[in-house]
C-alpha cells in the first residue's frame, strides 16, 4: 500500500470516528434536557403565591434571599440555582450597586411568574403574574422578613 492511501485512510477514519464521538456527544446532552424537562411536567401546580401565615418563607424566597448575599460580579445570573424546581435570575442593571432586580419562574415553564425589585441587597417589591402569563396582577411589599400583600 501506498503512503499516500494509508495517510488518506488514517484521515478518513480520524474524521469518522470524531463524528462518531461529537454525536453521541450532541445525543447525550438531548437526552439529559429530555430527562430534565419530565422531571418538572409542564401542569404541575405552581407553588404558593403567599408564604405561610407562620412566616415561613418558600423555598423560592429562601433562595433568592442566599443569592442576594452574592456579590454581583457580573450584570446577570440567568440561572442561580440550576437543579432547582425554580428559576431565579438576578440583575444588576448599575455596575458597583450590586443586584437590583431578580425573577422567578416557579415552574421553569420559561414564563416569568415574579418580578422582584431589590434596594441595598433587600427585596423591597414583588410583583406576580397569578395565572403563570406574564401579567402582573398581584403586588407585595418586604416587610418584617416577609411578603405582605400591598
Amino acid at each position: 500500500m501506498k503512503f499516500k492511501t494509508f495517510l488518506a485512510l488514517v484521515v478518513a477514519g480520524g474524521l469518522m470516528v470524531s463524528a462518531l464521538v461529537i454525536g453521541a456527544c450532541v445525543w447525550l446532552v438531548k437526552t439529559r434536557r429530555l430527562q430534565d424537562a419530565a422531571a418538572v411536567p409542564p401542569d404541575a401546580p405552581t407553588m404558593p403565591v403567599i408564604p405561610a401565615a407562620d412566616n415561613a418563607l418558600r423555598p423560592a424566597d429562601r433562595d433568592l434571599l442566599e443569592a442576594l448575599r452574592r456579590p454581583a460580579t457580573t450584570s446577570r445570573i440567568k440561572d442561580a440555582f440550576p437543579g432547582r424546581p425554580h428559576k431565579i435570575s438576578l440583575y444588576c442593571d448599575t455596575p458597583g450597586q450590586g443586584w437590583n432586580r431578580a425573577k422567578i419562574d416557579l415552574n421553569r415553564n420559561n414564563k416569568w411568574d415574579e418580578k422582584i425589585t431589590i434596594v441595598n441587597g433587600e427585596p423591597v417589591k414583588r410583583v406576580v403574574a397569578s395565572q403563570d402569563d406574564e401579567n402582573y396582577d398581584l403586588e407585595y411589599r418586604w416587610l418584617g422578613g416577609r411578603w405582605v400583600a400591598k
